[in-house]
């Protein structure tokens, strides 16, 4: 197997064991997906270029998202009351590198069933990974939303 085939299907399966921990509620072993300066970053346009200098719908750095995986273990979480059903689409998943980097960009789809109700948001995302030693890293992960611009429930489960 070359090595670009051998890549992507690494990747393929590093993006599909991602939304498989976030549609079990394994937000804790999500985040331990991301490098230590990780960056998780929902715009609020798919054209926004400064996360620091416009409103995003989300920006969080990894200790911003163990609080958020701690908040959302709670028993009494709110927003967990009763717990969502999730499931996290991931298609058309394309690599490239950049240096010693991976950049997977991909489509989402996320289907959540909460209260008799279905919500979903689907989008395009872009991963900037590091490879180490058992895999990768996530440096960032970019969710550019088709909704971005509407109105939209508020998102409890990261797309």
């Amino acid at each position: 197997m070359n090595a670009e085939v051998l890549l992507q299907n690494n990747v393929q399966a590093f993006l599909i064991h991602e939304a498989d921990l976030l549609d079990r509620g394994l937000f804790g072993e999500w985040v331990d997906l991301f490098d230590e300066d990780g960056i998780y970053w929902v715009p609020s346009s798919p054209f926004q270029e400064d996360m620091l200098g416009q409103v995003s719908i989300i920006l969080e750095d990894k200790e911003l998202l163990k609080l958020r995986a701690t908040r959302l273990a709670h028993p009494n979480a709110h927003a967990f009351s009763p717990r969502p059903s999730t499931v996290h689409l991931v298609a058309n998943i394309s690599t490239t590198l950049e240096g010693e980097d991976v950049i997977a960009t991909s489509n989402l789809i996320m289907t959540v069933f909460r209260n008799d109700k279905e919500n979903q948001l689907s989008g395009r995302v872009t991963h900037k990974l590091r490879k180490v030693l058992n895999g990768f890293r996530i440096q960032l992960k970019r969710v550019d939303l088709i909704q971005a611009g509407g109105a939209f429930s508020a998102i409890t489960v990261p797309p």
